[in-house]
């Protein structure tokens, strides 16, 4: 009789950059490596349609993944509607603990021990539940390993600064960084008075409970972060503190089915900005997106509209009037009523804008496309570098101020976009970057670098590669965890 198949459950957090990064970890972990996956939501999360959505794809696809979403449960907060997303999401994943308790113990009755539990950070309430259950947990960080040393270096750096980080002016020191600027820290952490800043640091103290992480990287391209967690594993590191979980460094994971958008009828019609590239020359267009969260004000798009034209450059704008998936449910505004008067007329020959959705990674991987103004969201940079598309750096909010000082500063793939003091960007700057990207000295080299780290970025995927190896580690990790018949519930 052969070893017992190890049987993973992934449980996300609510949003959609949390949620497909993870679909994409169940795939590579059922396809590549023959284990079985349950994909475990609660209702509040994610629209039925769209889970039903990908149990289709997963079924045809004939992998062992099956997805479940629990029952309903009482997840109202009081005065949530006057509360930060951080705060909101952490109090409603506490109310959640119990369904998900009954959701693992069904699970368990009716099939096989679960070798781990594989979650987001934002869902620390439920190590409270597997730890009960005697489930080795996992963390799959859809970041940086540079935000993860950050993440186990936190607790100490507040414990030890008593103002807010906004009102600082002063370097952070992270153990395998060079020093950090204060104000780009990430966004939850700048202001200590809020409830948000606490969800955070309890966030980050508690990752230490866990069995390891799994991050959305590669060792080449943070290979100083990743050395650094790597030791604080083996030892205890004055700046974390206690002996960290291991770090498995599997990036990237991205998309490998580039035409599925979160809801097919967002498909619909969008597929035409393909179209228009095919008939754009090599490398000409500037593909402008900020991720399923990003929405600017109609002053900014004036400016950024603006400024595109004034650039001459050929652009590809995906413009969005409120987030994809948005929390919070409120009038909605047609994107393009978001345009200045006869911007789409005068730039027709120009460029082209798509409202809500395009699908950025043939967009991404298409020749026309050569370059990225984006947020500095991890799952875009990541295909961006992928697909060695160099970018245009414009963070608006989370960890996207650290991401962007790694793009400029340390992996060196994108220009930095000079921001006012409340983050407005005019559009002489808008005028400025694109030239620089699309035309200058600083946009050749960041294009070269770009390629260098796809190339790497491929090899580190590769049977003998970095990414490679540290999945298989995990693998047998949890081979190992069904062998002992991990996850057994104990006695009541």
């Amino acid at each position: 009789m052969g070893s017992p198949k190890p049987h993973l459950v992934i449980f996300p957090s609510a949003g959609i950059g949390h949620l497909l990064p993870l679909v994409e970890l169940a795939k590579r972990l059922s396809e590549g490596h023959g284990l079985s996956v349950t994909f475990m939501t609660c209702q509040w999360m994610f629209p039925s349609h769209l889970i039903a959505a990908f149990s289709e794809a997963m079924a045809s696809a004939s992998l062992d993944i099956t997805f479940v979403q629990l029952p309903p449960a009482e997840v109202e907060i009081e005065g949530a509607e006057h509360m930060k997303i951080e705060t909101r999401l952490a109090k409603i994943m506490e109310k959640s603990k119990s369904s998900v308790e009954m959701g693992l113990r069904s699970l368990i009755d009716s099939a096989a021990p679960v070798s781990a539990f594989i979650t987001d950070f934002f869902c620390t309430a439920m190590f409270d539940v597997t730890e009960k259950l005697c489930i080795p947990t996992y963390v799959f960080l859809t970041s940086t390993a540079s935000l993860l040393s950050l993440m186990f270096s936190i607790p100490k750096i507040v414990s030890e600064i008593p103002i807010s980080f906004k009102d600082a002016d002063f370097p952070v020191e992270v153990p395998g960084l060079p020093p950090i600027s204060s104000r780009d820290m990430p966004t939850p952490l700048q202001d200590r008075s809020d409830e948000a800043f606490f969800w955070f640091v309890h966030h980050f103290s508690r990752l230490r409970e866990i069995k390891g992480v799994l991050i959305n990287t590669f060792e080449e391209l943070e290979t100083e972060p990743i050395k650094a967690l790597a030791q604080g594993n083996r030892s205890i590191n004055p700046t974390y503190g206690d002996r960290i979980p291991r770090v498995y460094p599997v990036g990237p994971v991205i998309s490998s089915s580039p035409f599925e958008s979160p809801d097919k009828f967002l498909e619909d019609g969008q597929v035409d900005c393909l179209n228009w590239l095919d008939n754009q020359p090599p490398s000409s267009v500037l593909f402008v997106s900020f991720g399923s969260g990003g929405v600017l004000p109609k002053a900014q798009v004036t400016e950024l509209a603006l400024g595109l034209e004034a650039s001459r450059h050929r652009f590809l704008w995906v413009l969005r009037s409120t987030p994809l998936r948005s929390f919070n449910s409120g009038e909605k505004t047609e994107p393009l009523e978001l345009l200045p008067e006869g911007f789409e007329s005068r730039t027709r020959d120009q460029g082209l804008v798509v409202p809500s959705w395009a699908p950025q990674i043939p967009v991404l991987s298409h020749p026309s496309t050569g370059g990225f103004l984006c947020h500095c969201g991890w799952n875009s940079t990541v295909e961006s570098i992928s697909h060695g598309v160099p970018m245009i750096a414009w963070p608006l909010f989370a960890e996207q101020r650290l991401n962007k000082f790694l793009l400029v500063n340390e992996f060196q793939v994108a220009i930095e976009t000079e921001m006012e003091s409340d983050g407005f960007v005019r559009r002489e700057e808008v005028e400025r970057v694109v030239r620089e990207l699309m035309e200058g000295g600083g946009g050749k080299r960041v294009r070269s670098r770009a390629r260098e780290l796809k190339e790497a970025a491929n090899t580190a995927l590769q049977g003998g590669g970095s990414s490679y190896t540290a999945m298989a580690a995990a693998v047998s990790e949890w081979r190992t965890n069904a062998e002992n018949s991990a996850g057994v519930i104990p006695s009541s």
